[in-house]
């Protein structure tokens, strides 16, 4: 067993004699024996003296090691504290830092030296300088790094940039206190043993880590369809009316909108789509969210195959077609009469009845839906029900001849 002075076992454990002192005044280092005017210490301080470094290092506070070194000397075993310690403080993804040059950064980066976005990555611990002349880095997540360096070879300011990593990290912050309030609550075991701790927090990671990038993804993509259909209403408002759905027949400008035809016929289907082009949206009201909605309505009178046709939503218009379009947000199966009663009638109640009763199924993102509800509140002055009965033969007035 060998004796340290305290230079000795403040150059052997990579800190000074200050801090070591600190350390014993805290209660985080056990006092030295003393022989004589001299005081020594043993391997055990040098060992408890690097696992304070390593903590630090980590990120942890001198209360938290303080709380972490007294349950290991309550009894629970050094490789329980480490192993809680490495599973909590450890990476939670399998990307690796790598080092990387000022001049490598400048190339990365287009030739781009900006003293000021380099100072803003520092801050926000994209690189971590090795020394005081910054001209070696650390980088924590490469990925994250080639991100950035992506969207600035796209046209993105590095301001901007950083700026956008900055919010998305206060954001991330948010959610992981919100999984260690859900690990704490529901989780951690109660007698707070380390082993136990450290296995929930294993199977933790991944969890958290499939939830983030789900629902990133879930938002990206309604925001991006949200920003398309923004810009294709820009797109079309300054289009003509003739060129903002398919070419329509010179003759068909002539033709009643209000002929009747058989519900769910094909001449019914083309009919509500003239329609459909007629009718503009309350701009108090007109939802910006696009959505795509495939209909298949089953059992038609006189059909031997199903009615097929598709709802497309985009700033409050709703455009009725036939067919179905491929990758539609909800696609909707139901028979020919909760159909009769959710179109014609609008009855509220038969939706939940047919689905109870196997009638009716609704298949993808149930948002299409209520994007579709929305914009048929949004309708100017359009009893649309009303409407469709007036196309449809045998509702409500005699059949046209």
């Amino acid at each position: 067993m060998a004796d340290y002075r305290i230079e000795d076992l403040a150059r052997e454990g990579g800190t000074t004699v200050r801090n070591v002192r600190a350390y014993q005044d805290r209660g985080l280092l056990p006092r030295p024996r003393r022989q004589g005017r001299v005081s020594l210490y043993e391997d055990a301080h040098l060992g408890r003296l690097r696992l304070i470094g390593q903590l630090l290092e980590r990120g942890y506070s001198l209360v938290s090691i303080k709380e972490l070194l007294d349950a290991w000397d309550g009894g629970r075993s050094l490789g329980g504290v480490l192993g809680l310690v490495a599973e909590a403080s450890g990476p939670w993804s399998e990307e690796t830092p790598e080092r990387m040059t000022r001049a490598e950064l400048i190339a990365m980066f287009g030739g781009l030296s900006d003293p000021v976005a380099l100072a803003g990555a520092v801050r926000l611990g994209l690189l971590e300088p090795e020394d005081d002349s910054l001209t070696v880095f650390r980088v924590p997540s490469p990925r994250e790094l080639a991100v950035g360096a992506e969207l600035h070879a796209a046209g993105v300011p590095v301001g901007a940039v950083t700026e956008q990593l900055r919010m998305l990290r206060a954001a991330m912050e948010h959610v992981a206190e919100g999984f260690g309030r859900l690990m704490e609550t529901h989780l951690l075991p109660a007698d707070g043993d380390a082993d136990e701790t450290a296995e929930m927090i294993r199977r933790m990671r991944p969890l958290a880590l499939r939830a983030v990038e789900a629902e990133l993804a879930r938002a990206m993509r309604r925001t991006a369809a949200r920003r398309l259909g923004e810009e294709l209403g820009k797109v079309l408002r300054e289009e003509p009316e003739r060129t903002r759905t398919e070419p329509v027949p010179a003759d068909d400008a002539a033709e009643p909108a209000l002929d009747r035809h058989a519900f769910m016929s094909d001449a019914w289907i083309a009919a509500v789509s003239r329609l459909s082009r007629l009718i503009t949206p309350d701009p108090e009201k007109r939802t910006p969210h696009p959505a795509i909605v495939d209909i298949v309505v089953s059992d038609v009178p006189d059909r031997e195959d199903p009615a097929e046709l598709h709802l497309d939503v985009f700033q409050g218009r709703v455009l009725v077609r036939p067919g179905l379009l491929p990758g539609p947000d909800l696609i909707v199966h139901m028979d020919y009469d909760t159909a009769r009663r959710v179109i014609l009638l609008n009855d509220r109640h038969a939706p939940r009845e047919a689905l109870a009763a196997g009638r009716m199924t609704a298949r993808g993102d149930l948002f299409g839906l209520t994007v579709f509800r929305e914009a048929l509140a949004g309708l100017s002055n359009w009893d649309l029900g009303a409407v469709l009965r007036e196309l449809t033969a045998g509702e409500g007035a005699p059949d046209k001849a």
